[in-house]
Parts: structure tokens; sequence; C-alpha cells
């Protein structure tokens, strides 16, 4: 298949693409900043369309001719989750793609209140508007965290102790909120973009709706001792409050700064959510996809050593 990738210079992006390339596929890229994009995977690409912004219409055109499926892998923000990619998924029923794979990679947002989150509002909101609009049935991934977003690793600085995140990447310590004994789902960026190529090429991607993978699930105690395991060092943990006091703290802010100023407080909101598991994947479907072997935390620890 000519996959187009939109957002291939992302890291999400990027995973795909090689992945795609790897088993067979062609892939075409869109982006604003081909220059971000790995040379060696470039000179593999079908072609790169040059986006001078995400309403650069004609760009989106010429970048969903003739591709049989789409993935979406811009970057979490709500005007790329909604304004973008509706004029990318126009493009798409435009070009007669039937195959589209939306942008998010995330926790179970069906399970969440409306505009208690509102990362996940404008997923939302993509979804319902499609499905009254299009005859396209786009596909959503169900991934939980991604583990790069945890760790804080290389530019993914939006978790961290301060941001009301778990892991401090210079103490190697760990904020720990509940008992430490609930469940977390991750999935590695490169796991992602590869489940997202095999789920938009598989047999059933035409037919839309959710799929739910993930690389591996731990408790916030369980990451700890594997990390200690395998880097040989003692990790220290702050305990802090109950998923009850992250709610309050959520609230606080909202009444304080307003939708508006959801960067303030809504990982107060995505850390509760993951603490009470209000929105923790069911009947994962890994085996769906067997030429993806999910990554163990061991493993990406392993062929991760500034982690």
């Amino acid at each position: 298949m000519l996959i187009l990738i939109a957002g291939v210079t992302g890291n999400i992006g990027f995973h795909a693409a090689q992945h795609a390339l790897a088993v067979g596929h062609q892939v075409r890229g869109l982006g604003r900043s081909p220059d971000k994009l790995d040379r060696s995977l470039r000179k593999q690409l079908e072609s790169f369309v040059d986006s001078s912004s995400y309403f650069d219409i004609a760009a989106l055109d010429r970048a969903v001719h003739g591709a049989d499926a789409v993935i979406c892998a811009y970057g979490g923000l709500p005007e790329l989750h909604l304004d973008a990619q509706l004029l990318l998924f126009r493009a798409a029923e435009r070009a007669g793609v039937k195959r589209y794979l939306a942008a998010g990679w995330n926790y179970d947002w069906r399970k969440i209140q409306f505009e208690s989150e509102p990362i996940y509002d404008s997923i939302r909101m993509f979804h319902s508007q499609v499905s009254i609009t299009s005859q396209i049935k786009p596909i959503h991934i169900f991934s939980g965290i991604l583990v790069d977003v945890f760790f804080n690793r290389g530019g993914d600085k939006g978790f961290l102790p301060k941001d009301c995140g778990v892991w401090d990447p210079r103490k190697k310590s760990m904020e720990i909120w509940g008992t430490g004994k609930e469940k977390w789902f991750f999935t590695t960026e490169e796991d992602a973009g590869k489940y997202g190529v095999e789920v938009v090429t598989s047999a059933d991607a035409e037919k839309g709706g959710f799929v739910s993978v993930c690389s591996f699930s731990n408790s916030l105690e369980e990451i700890k001792a594997i990390y200690e395991k395998v880097r040989s060092v003692t990790v220290t943990v702050n305990r802090n409050g109950t998923a009850d006091d992250l709610y309050r703290l959520s609230a606080e802010g909202k009444n304080k700064d307003g939708r508006p100023g959801f960067w303030n407080w809504h990982r107060y909101e995505f850390h509760a959510n993951c603490v009470s598991g209000v929105w923790n994947l069911e009947d994962l479907q890994n085996d769906n996809f067997p030429r993806v072997k999910a990554t163990s935390l061991e493993e990406y620890l392993k062929t991760n050593p500034d982690i």
C-alpha cells in the first residue's frame, strides 16, 4: 500500500514510516519541516509533500492523491487533533481514501466525561463530527501513556514532577499518588508507530472503530523495582495524596484558569484518571498484530541507557 503519514517528522510518524517501509509498503510524508526528517529515511520515501501550515489545502490535496491509507501522526495539541485533522480528513475524503487512522495513541477517552480533559475533547469532537458527516470510518488507537513521555525522554518534557508527572530524570526519583499498586498502561513511541501501520493496513481497517494495544502494563511500584534491577540503583519515592486529591487540584485549576488555561491544570486530571483507573484499557488486541513484538519495560530501559 501507499501510506501517507501526516506528521512524519514527529516521533511516532518517524517510527511508523520506518516500520511501513520495512514490511514492504510505500510511504509518502507530509510535514512543514522536511529538514527534520532523517536523511536516510527521506531517501526511501515515495515523496515528501511540504506544507506551509495545517490549513494548506493545496498541500493536503497533493499529499492524499493516490494514497491507499492515511496515518495522522499530528502532535497532541487540540487545534491539531480537531481543526487540522478535519482538514486532512476532508482531503482524504475528496481523494477517495477509505483507510484513515486518527491522531491519538492515548487512553480510552470514551470512558471519561466530556469537558473533563480538554486534550481529549478535541479527539472526541473530531470522531463525533465525522461519524455523522462522512462515509469514511476512522480508526482510533488506545495505547495508554507513551513511555517516552512518562520518562521525559529526549524532547518529551511534558510529564515532569513540576507538571504533576511521575519521573524525575535528574534525581531518578518518582512522585507516587495513590497506593502505587494501580496498573498503568504504557506504549513506546516505536511500538505506537508500528501498531499504527499494522492497524491501518489490516483487513478490517475500512470498517473503522477502536483498537486497544500497549507495550506493557505495570504498577508504579513494579516500575520502580524493574528500574532498580536493570540499573542497579535505588529509586527514591515521594508519596503524595490520592486520586481524589488530584481531582481536587484539577478542579481548583479549572476554577482559577478556566478552560483556556487548561495547560495549567489538565495534567492533574490526566494523572488522577491513571490512578483511579477510570479509562484503563480493556480487551487488548496485541495478538491481532503479530508483526509487532511489544517492548517490555526491561527491554526499553536496556536500549535507552540515557533514562
